[in-house]
């Protein structure tokens, strides 16, 4: 059945006022985040900066940005334009499930390889594998969703971190989201495997010579706004709840240009030492008649090298013109599409399977009658 909008209707109207309550005196909030940040940055021009310690503590509640080495409320823009290639990835899956007939936990991973004004198709390069354990059996169990999430997200960095493109051009390796991984390693052997396997990826990447990145598109983070309370909380009079990093940016950022780079501090900010260590900057790739401001994550490795800095900034506006009015890095978009799997995709996978194993067989169960059941509610309805 459709949505009761007559028993809503009382409920929007509750919604629309709840959203007019958090709204209010937001546009003094971001004014007053604002001129603090024009204060940060000239103290710490003036040597007269303190930093709060809070700033590099590992506690989740001190989740925030910290001061670099750049002017934090300067914008930066594009210099000369250089050549280089791309590589981007991204993934998908196939989680496994109880009302399923078979037990089936896929990831699907795609790399791709381009070099702009170069007259050469993208090389595309599309991995499927099955989930396995750690003796690198096929793991036949129910798998849970953030296990296989992880496993993905390391597989599209092994992806990067492996290709080894034949050129001279310097490189850059952009993934889709943050290179912040929130499947922190859990208390079991296998999730801290993995996520050492990570940090090590992301170490061959740079070994490699490859400038990596992770695009975050629409963020809503309030890092940098955390650190302008921390620093100023004793003086300040209204909190700043509601207001995020974009806010503070849009206000700042011209078309084209970003942020100052900034180190990320976190409960993770443990694991990700030396030229691992996290920073970020917002950029702007919209138009001046509608703005759009998405963060870009890096390592200290990449923040230390200002062409790096500079070639990243420059491939992520050229890459998401290409989008036209709704500005995204072409080359991530073309990896989504070519990872995606279907639910159609799944369905063919099942019936393959059930037909190899009956011959070998092996008996197939059925899916559940509740999955059978709502297939069924999609594809007839009584009259």
């Amino acid at each position: 059945m459709p949505i009761n909008y007559l028993n809503l209707q009382p409920q929007l109207n509750d919604y629309c006022d709840q959203a007019r309550l958090a709204y209010q005196n937001r546009d003094q909030k971001v004014e007053l985040a604002l001129s603090l940040l024009h204060r940060c940055a000239d103290e710490i021009a003036a040597g007269t900066y303190q930093a709060n310690p809070a700033l590099e503590s590992p506690h989740p509640m001190s989740r925030c940005a910290r001061p670099d080495s750049e002017r934090v409320d300067e914008k930066y823009t594009v210099g000369k334009t250089v050549p280089y290639a791309l590589l981007a990835s991204d993934g998908s899956q196939i989680i496994s499930s109880h009302h399923d007939a078979l037990p089936i936990s896929l990831i699907n991973i795609a790399g791709i390889y381009y070099q702009p004004q170069s007259g050469i198709a993208p090389e595309i390069n599309v991995i499927s594998e099955f989930v396995r354990d750690e003796k690198n059996i096929i793991d036949l169990k129910m798998i849970p969703e953030d296990e296989v999430n992880m496993i993905r997200d390391v597989a599209e960095a092994d992806v990067i971190a492996n290709w080894d493109p034949d050129t001279k051009l310097p490189v850059l390796a952009i993934g889709d989201g943050p290179l912040e991984l929130f499947h922190e390693p859990r208390s079991s052997a296998s999730n801290q495997q993995l996520f050492q396997k990570y940090l090590d990826t992301i170490q061959k990447t740079h070994q490699s010579g490859k400038i990596l990145g992770g695009y975050i598109d629409k963020p809503r983070a309030d890092l940098v706004v955390r650190m302008l309370e921390m620093l100023y909380k004793t003086e300040l009079e209204q909190d700043l709840t509601g207001v995020t990093d974009a806010d503070i940016f849009f206000q700042i950022l011209e078309p084209d240009t970003r942020s100052a780079i900034f180190q990320l501090n976190s409960p993770s900010s443990v694991y990700y030492t030396g030229s691992l260590a996290l920073h970020f900057f917002y950029l702007n790739v919209g138009r001046v008649d509608k703005p759009w401001i998405v963060r870009v994550e890096i390592t200290k490795w990449t923040a230390d090298q200002s062409d790096s800095v500079q070639l990243l900034h420059q491939a992520l506006i050229d890459q998401c013109r290409l989008m036209g009015s709704q500005p995204y890095p072409y080359l991530l978009h073309r990896a989504h599409e070519e990872a995606v799997v279907h639910m159609d995709e799944k369905e063919k996978l099942t019936a393959r399977l059930s037909f190899l194993l009956q011959q070998s067989g092996v008996e197939v169960g059925d899916r559940s009658y509740k999955l059978s059941a709502k297939e069924l509610g999609k594809r007839t309805r009584m009259k």
